[in-house]
């Protein structure tokens, strides 16, 4: 499959200092950069690009981490000169250590590529035109779309799909520019963005034949997340033909080897160092054996300072959530297979290890309850809901003490639990651990992490921090395929105290487009599905009801 390249003049041009012109460009892209630049005589011109600006509105040279900064110097000729910029083959830290997917840039490109918006030429120029060659994978901007009466989730809705568009050149889900590869937790969310906003199906199957049959990755919670990445494909597309090649790979991606006779699991102790305030090594108990070599290992959160102190022990509630949640999704692949039974056991034996007084604790024996804990009990639907209002305030007490990652669980869970309002409200902050707050800082596509101070060694262009990009539609709005195929689907609207919006969400069938105004809806329903909405199905056609 072919990226799509896409010619984008700049938005601004100008000097910002003698002989140094600055250009912008609209927003960040995987690109190159096509030069025509004239000079009276033979010189050198350098060409600098980079997504991060200084205080004072120019190119930082020095942004850190894998934040993007690139230079060339060109030798020109008098007159006119036309060629593009160089880039270095990526090439990822990880490459010779833990690295598995090797994901190739795109061979009609016509040359390596980097992500950047701005552009700085410095030197004794006569005159210069830019062109940006943009590279993305398939994706249909008409698709999806949402518009509120509130101007923060508009920016933040825009901010999200944009960064689905942004990082789909590859054809397959990335988790960003350092390592450029697949990790079904990155995918999960980059997934579920692609869905409601107008993200290729066939990027979504690729990602998915790649990731059950390449490897397997090195994070038992990742693994466990695979069932649910296929039932997502298969409600979203309705494409289950493919299931007869995946099905034999299904059962290892539960991890049997992993667990006891009693099908829980147990870990020994290791521990490799001492937590440090300055991130220069970490503590490492019940979670990563020596890097990389056994799979075993618990991930809970990434970066380890955003777990919210969760307490590991020889017997976490992390993986037993994730393999509650892999076994529902694997009841509604294979109704008959007894994944049912399963999760009704491992129900039972959560709650005999690790509820406590109403809450879920992080590990047998511990009083702790980490925001992870209570937010991943909400979204995999483990709470009891008369244990609710103790959950979502725990969740209010924490914080968004976590990453830009476990935030999509966090939402969903508030949302599924009576805590909508505080999600919405946790979307449209603005401060250094927000989403907006990603644009403050100068980013266009949503960040690896809150800010560079959490992850010093963070890309700008990471799928994963997307979550609002699909909890708006499917939250929210509320609109929820029920069935494969999107034939059936819930409309189940949590505004809050947003008053109006309007959103199309892409089906097989058709779009689904909602009208709401203070609880009342104008639905939408194509051929070929029914809408369900208080108790009450819908057929195709054209619907006006008032939410109870």
């Amino acid at each position: 499959m072919d990226a799509v390249i896409v010619r984008q003049e700049p938005v601004k041009q100008f000097a910002v200092a003698e002989n140094v012109i600055f250009v912008e460009f609209e927003r960040a892209a995987f690109a190159r950069l096509e030069y025509e630049i004239s000079v009276e005589k033979d010189c050198e011109v350098e060409l600098a690009v980079g997504e991060a600006l200084t205080a004072d509105g120019r190119l930082d040279r020095e942004p850190g981490g894998y934040r993007i900064f690139r230079t060339e110097t060109l030798q020109l000729k008098a007159g006119v000169n036309r060629g593009f910029m160089q880039f270095k083959k990526h090439r990822s830290p990880y490459q010779d250590s833990y690295q598995r997917s090797k994901v190739i840039t795109p061979e009609n490109i016509g040359g390596e590529i980097e992500p950047f918006r701005c552009v700085e030429v410095s030197g004794q120029v006569k005159a210069i035109k830019l062109v940006r060659h943009a590279v993305f994978g398939e994706f249909d901007d008409q698709a999806a779309d949402f518009v509120s009466s509130d101007d923060k989730l508009n920016k933040l809705w825009d901010f999200c799909k944009y960064t689905i568009k942004a990082t789909s050149l590859f054809n397959i889900y990335v988790d960003g520019e350092r390592e450029r590869q697949a990790f079904e937790g990155d995918a999960y969310i980059n997934a579920l963005g692609a869905y409601c906003s107008g993200g290729s199906l066939k990027i979504a199957r690729r990602t998915l034949e790649f990731m059950i049959e390449f490897y397997p990755i090195p994070c038992v919670e990742y693994r466990l997340i695979t069932p649910s990445l296929v039932r997502d494909y298969f409600l979203y597309s309705g494409d289950m033909e493919i299931y007869k090649y995946w099905r034999d790979e299904m059962p290892a991606k539960l991890v049997p080897f992993f667990r006891d006779a009693d099908g829980l699991f147990r870990y020994d102790k290791y521990n490799y160092g001492i937590f440090e305030k300055d991130h220069s090594c970490y503590e490492w108990h019940y979670q990563y054996k020596r890097l990389f070599p056994d799979n075993s290992q618990l991930l809970v959160d990434w970066p380890p300072w955003d777990r919210d102190n969760y307490e590991y022990n020889e017997m976490s509630f992390f993986p037993h959530n994730f393999l509650y949640e892999a076994l529902n999704a694997m009841h509604m692949l294979e109704p008959t297979a007894g994944y049912d039974k399963q999760a009704a056991q491992l129900r039972k034996d959560i709650y005999k290890y690790f509820y406590k007084d109403g809450l879920f604790v992080d590990s047998f024996g511990s009083s702790h309850t980490a925001v992870h804990t209570a937010a991943t009990a909400m979204a995999f639907d483990l709470v009891d809901p008369a244990d609710a209002a103790r959950h979502v305030a725990l969740c209010k007490e924490h914080d968004l003490a976590c990453s830009v990652y476990m935030a999509q669980f966090l939402l969903d869970g508030l949302f599924k639990y009576g805590g909508a309002q505080y999600a919405i409200d946790l979307m449209r902050r603005d401060n250094n651990r927000s989403w907006l707050g990603m644009l403050k800082q100068g980013a266009t596509i949503t960040m690896e992490a809150w800010n560079n101070e959490t992850k010093p060694n963070q890309d700008w262009n990471h799928a994963w921090g997307s979550a609002p990009g699909n909890v708006i539609p499917r939250r929210l709005a509320g609109i929820r395929p029920t069935s494969f195929g999107f034939k059936t689907f819930d409309v189940d609207p949590q505004p809050g105290d947003v008053e109006s919006f309007k959103i199309k969400q892409p089906t097989p069938q058709g779009p689904v487009v909602m009208e709401y105004d203070r609880k009342h809806i104008k639905l939408q329903v194509p051929e070929g599905s029914q809408g369900y909405c208080q108790g009450r199905c819908y057929d195709a056609g054209c619907h006006e009801i008032d939410i109870i």
